[in-house]
């Protein structure tokens, strides 16, 4: 159920004993930077934290986080899934306000009118591929219901194979992979950026760790803070822990770099139109009725006097 690959682990050396946490991790690419970079650069252990990235799926994840068998999650979209179907779950924190995703195409795909008829593959049904791929193609004037044939093959390392091999006409692809296919001679024929307000990886605790270690929280919130700004101001060793992390050519990093640091957040947090577009997706994900809030499913007061407090300093 569990990984620990590509994760670095760093553990304090300071005087005081740091807090041994575990963070579920949804994933490998730009959008976990924070996390990797939080490590490497020593932001977690400058805050007396010792942190193990474990890297997980969020059917795993998310009954692990309400357990206490790991401490934070990164799964943003079943993190507010979770609230709003009653669990005692808030993100506390936001590394990126929109999706990264490319729409990558077979060569021959120029435009939006040649993807009528085609089919787009997808990573899961109901899952946040799958709700970002429709809506883009809503987006631009394309029914997936009529216009074209969506079927589920598998995550990214499939989509891509089947790219490969002509099998698909179509998939939603995140950065790097997303760059290393346009170099290949794919197209990238529409940026969900572009047209969806839909965060995309963040940080989620339970209520009760909030409740019962605040301080802890405040400070994993402080040292992701840190990396976003990191990553802002120091383009050229980002990509090189980047490209070493993830074991990629440094002209593909930094190409990713470029594209993706645009979307990053800006101080961790998120507008509540994002967080809105997301509950809304969680409901329509979940088949679940009612109204809910901002509120109901994230928590930015950590983030929010972390920023207040960097302020102050400067």
């Amino acid at each position: 159920l569990v990984s620990t690959f590509l994760f670095a682990f760093v553990t304090s050396s300071g005087t005081k004993a740091a807090d041994n946490i575990v963070i579920g991790m949804a994933g490998l690419n730009f959008s976990f930077l924070p996390f990797q970079i939080a490590l490497e650069k020593r932001f977690y252990e400058k805050h007396d934290l010792s942190v193990k990235p474990v890297l997980m799926r969020a059917q795993a994840a998310i009954p692990a986080l309400i357990s206490g068998d790991i401490d934070y999650d990164t799964h943003f979209g079943s993190l507010v899934r979770g609230a709003v179907s009653g669990l005692p779950l808030r993100v506390i924190f936001s590394t990126a306000e929109k999706q990264m995703f490319s729409l990558v195409v077979q060569p021959d795909i120029k435009n939006v009118e040649n993807l009528r008829g085609k089919l787009v593959a997808i990573s899961s049904f109901g899952g946040t591929q799958h709700l970002v791929t429709v809506g883009t193609l809503r987006a631009v004037g394309i029914n997936p219901d009529r216009d074209v044939k969506v079927i589920n093959v598998g995550n990214e390392a499939v989509r891509v194979e089947q790219l490969r091999a002509k099998q698909i006409h179509a998939a939603m692809i995140n950065p790097p992979m997303s760059v290393m296919m346009k170099r290949e001679g794919f197209g990238l024929l529409l940026h969900a950026a572009d047209y969806l307000d839909l965060p995309l990886t963040g940080l989620g605790a339970t209520t009760k760790k909030l409740k019962d270690n605040p301080d802890q929280a405040r400070r994993v919130v402080r040292a992701l803070n840190e990396s976003l700004h990191f990553i802002r101001q120091n383009r050229k060793e980002t990509i090189d822990i980047f490209a070493r992390w993830l074991k990629i050519d440094p002209s593909i990093a930094a190409d990713t770099y470029d594209v993706a640091v645009k979307v990053l957040s800006a101080d961790g947090t998120a507008s509540d139109k994002s967080i809105m577009a997301s509950i809304e997706e969680a409901k329509d994900a979940g088949k679940i009725k009612g109204n809910y809030t901002p509120k109901d499913v994230s928590d930015f007061s950590l983030v929010r006097a972390v920023v207040a407090e960097s302020k102050q300093k400067k």
